[in-house]
C-alpha cells in the first residue's frame, strides 16, 4: 500500500493515553500517563479508541499525490456514554487538509462505550493521528 494512516504513539514513559479523566461531579482532571490516577484504568479502552480512528483514518488522495505526511495531535472529550462530544486539533501537521482528515474521522466515529468493569465518566485525551506515505 502506497500510503497509511496511523494512529497510536504516545507519551515517553507512559501508557501512551495522554488521558485526562473525569472525576465525580463532571469536572475533568488532568491524569498524566504513568502516574497513576484513572488513566491506568482506562488505558485498553483508549488503545481501543486509538483502533478505532486508525481504522477508520481514509489518508486524503489529494495529499497522497502531493507526498504529504505528518502527524496531528488531537484533543478529543469523550462522554459517559462514549460519544465524541469535542474534537479539536492541539498540534498541527503543518498541512491543513491532513489536519481536518484527522478531526472528521473522529467527528464521525460512532460512539465507544465503555467495557464492563471501567467506570463510565467524561475523558479528554490527547491523541496522535499519523499520516505516513510508504
Amino acid at each position: 500500500m502506497q500510503g497509511a494512516a496511523q494512529g497510536g504513539g504516545g507519551s515517553p514513559g507512559g501508557d501512551g493515553t495522554g488521558a485526562t479523566a473525569g472525576r465525580p461531579g463532571g469536572d475533568l482532571a488532568l491524569a498524566t500517563p504513568g502516574s497513576g490516577g484513572d488513566a491506568g484504568v482506562y488505558a485498553e479502552y483508549l488503545a481501543g479508541l486509538r483502533r478505532r480512528i486508525q481504522e477508520s483514518l481514509s489518508y486524503p488522495s489529494m495529499a497522497r499525490r502531493r507526498g504529504l505526511a505528518g502527524t496531528v495531535q488531537l484533543e478529543v472529550e469523550i462522554a459517559p456514554t462514549g460519544a465524541v462530544v469535542d474534537v479539536k486539533v492541539v498540534g498541527s501537521s503543518s498541512h491543513a487538509v491532513l489536519d481536518a482528515a484527522a478531526v472528521e474521522t473522529v467527528r464521525d466515529l460512532r460512539r465507544v462505550p465503555f467495557p464492563s468493569g471501567v467506570p463510565p465518566r467524561r475523558l479528554r485525551v490527547r491523541l496522535p493521528v499519523v499520516f505516513a506515505l510508504r
